[in-house]
């Protein structure tokens, strides 16, 4: 029997006059910012919703919806409408991306040694990973109103696009239930959502990685009125494993961490999960990533390993800040 590993519950940070909370779920760090009356029961609204998420998609409790259906694999298993959202947005992103946002990369990651909150990942493990041969294709996934169906021989991974759905959704839910905007962080995949004639920029800093921006390192100003935005690196999550480099961000070309010439990639969306594939798929894409994010008018900012940084002409068009 697998061993199940749940983070401790963490007690948010309120700060009422500011608007703003600050806790950890999902084995993240999460942000919320919304009008200073309304950020109590924000924050608890937003609390709930992200424990559904991981009732429903987490990868690291046996009981969650997404392992229930991984064990089911080849057969309609009854799920919750979350992680039916979920699996939508996932396949959405993948069929946006032409693959290379896959959501069947389960049995990869576990066997490659992330088989666990990422905190708890052996930071240099000897055992040699036993890489598992692809079952099935992303496009084999089936959904119906209740079930999903995942291909015999795969395995339901959320991890490239999980972050991002629920910062849209508790966004949503907030902006819904409570008829205020907010912004909603989950990770550093962000979400702005607002009622009708209330919506108002958010000044937003991005770095190469939280660990980074604390540090003091290079960062971004944007202000977010709308939508979402997303940043994907390879500089965060990184461990050994039978002697190879890991990290999160895995091409599905090959099955192997993306050994490209980016580091990180930060994009604008209509949502947080569209920013998301994007980026996903940058870091997969490397040399080639610019001329496709150009091709969809997508505002991008990439940085190389080298430090190099390139924008695409939309970003460039949106005005934002850049800080040394």
């Amino acid at each position: 029997m697998s061993t199940v590993v749940h983070e401790p519950p963490t007690v948010a940070t309120v700060d009422r006059d500011g608007g703003a909370s600050s806790w950890r779920a999902l084995g993240t760090y999460v942000e919320l910012r919304t009008a200073p009356d309304a950020v109590e029961d924000a924050t608890a609204l937003a609390a709930d919703v992200l424990h559904e998420v991981d009732l429903a998609c987490s990868r690291f409790r046996d009981d969650s919806d997404l392992m229930r259906a991984n064990r089911g694999a080849g057969t309609p298993v009854e799920v919750s409408p979350v992680l039916l959202g979920a699996v939508r947005v996932a396949l959405e992103a993948a069929a946006e991306t032409d693959g290379l946002v896959d959501p069947l990369l389960g049995d990869l990651l576990s066997a490659a040694g992330y088989d666990r909150t990422f905190a708890l990942v052996p930071a240099d493990d000897p055992t040699p990973a036993a890489l598992p041969v692809r079952g099935g294709s992303w496009n084999q996934v089936e959904l119906t109103e209740t079930t999903v169906t995942v291909p015999r021989g795969a395995a339901l991974d959320l991890g490239a696009t999980g972050k991002a759905f629920a910062a849209d959704l508790v966004a949503l839910s907030i902006a819904d239930a409570l008829d205020v905007p907010a912004l909603v962080g989950v990770g550093g995949d962000l979400r702005v959502a607002a009622p009708d004639d209330t919506a108002r920029d958010h000044l937003v800093v991005v770095g190469h990685s939280r660990a980074d921006l604390d540090a003091g390192g290079p960062s971004t100003r944007v202000h977010l009125g709308s939508g979402g935005l997303a940043t994907s690196s390879v500089s965060a999550r990184r461990w050994r494993r039978g002697g190879r480099q890991w990290h999160h961000l895995v091409d599905p070309r090959t099955g192997l961490p993306t050994q490209g010439p980016l580091r990180t990639v930060t994009a604008l969306g209509r949502t947080a999960a569209a920013a998301n594939a994007a980026t996903t798929a940058s870091i997969v894409l490397g040399d080639a990533a610019h001329a496709w994010l150009v091709e969809r008018r997508v505002a991008a900012r990439l940085v190389g390993h080298d430090g190099s940084v390139t924008h695409t002409p939309a970003w460039l068009l949106a005005g934002i800040e850049e800080n040394s």
